[in-house]
């Protein structure tokens, strides 16, 4: 059975063969930035509202084959950004929805042939198995038992 996401408005399609076993936490920079983390709910004091707050903490990522992956976008919407921001000093390549915002995927000269996919586009995610750029990570976040991190 395929696996399938989308962008918030829908208009890029994404599927894969199979769902990953599992998904890759970063905690660099940059993809900090360009979305994932946690989300929690809080009481706000003043008003006693329910807020549901997402902290941009790290980026979960399916790392996958290039030619596994199948992208729908039949409005040519997918756009290229090219960060020049990384750690490790690459060009890193970022595709995102034009439309909408939302970041798809990643693509480095470091992994050539592999795509770094925002898990964030499926409605289930598989469990971290592994975090990188770990000193970069924020003091708060706490690390899942079994994750190895580099």
């Amino acid at each position: 059975m395929s696996y399938q996401g989308h962008c918030n408005c829908e208009s890029i399609l994404i599927t894969l063969l199979q769902q990953p076993p599992s998904s890759v936490i970063c905690h660099c920079d940059c993809c900090k930035r360009a979305g994932g983390g946690r989300q929690y709910i809080r009481q706000d004091r003043a008003t006693s509202h329910i807020l549901l707050t997402t902290i941009l903490a790290f980026s979960v990522n399916y790392i996958v084959d290039e030619a596994e992956l199948t992208i729908d976008d039949p409005h040519a919407i997918l756009k290229l950004y090219d960060d020049k921001k990384s750690i490790s000093g690459n060009v890193v390549k970022r595709y995102f929805c034009s439309s909408c915002g939302s970041p798809v995927f990643t693509k480095t000269p470091k992994a050539p042939g592999k795509v770094f996919l925002k898990a964030a586009l499926f409605d289930s995610v598989a469990h971290p198995k592994t975090e990188v750029f770990t000193k970069k990570q924020y003091q708060w976040v706490t690390v899942e038992n079994g994750e190895r991190q580099t």
